[in-house]
């Protein structure tokens, strides 16, 4: 059973406003500033440089917050595969019998991913605090 969600804060203020420094790039592709990787340097907006704290979340109604918000994703890139499979089929509705099932396939598959099926996992949650 899930018990929460690991999250991380300044171990002197408490506060959640806070990550590592890490390196960006440009992605030419996703049209988007994409990470690159995280440095070892953790800080706080409030007091700077720190050591952040791990902890879990485990109050219901922030759990059931990003729950749902987690759901939105799942949903969102859900609709782009469904989309990106359909655009497949459609593009060799008359092509040669091969392409058209694997067309079939990825669209098969994008569709048991949206309903919950395989590529929907619940990654992120932590499972146990021992």
């Amino acid at each position: 059973m899930m018990e929460g969600y690991l999250a991380y804060r300044c171990p002197h203020c408490g506060s959640d406003r806070c990550g590592n420094d890490a390196n960006a790039g440009w992605d030419v592709v996703l049209q988007q500033s994409v990470l690159l990787g995280e440095f070892d340097n953790q800080w706080c907006n409030d007091c700077g440089d720190v050591t952040l704290e791990e902890f879990t979340i485990t109050d219901p109604i922030e759990i059931a917050r990003i729950d749902a918000a987690r759901a939105d994703l799942r949903i969102q890139q859900g609709a782009l595969r469904l989309l990106s499979a359909g655009e497949a089929v459609l593009a060799v509705r008359h092509g040669p019998d091969a392409a058209r099932s694997a067309a079939f396939d990825q669209l098969h598959s994008a569709i048991s991913a949206a309903r919950g099926g395989s590529g929907a996992g619940s990654g992120g949650r932590a499972s146990s605090l021992a």
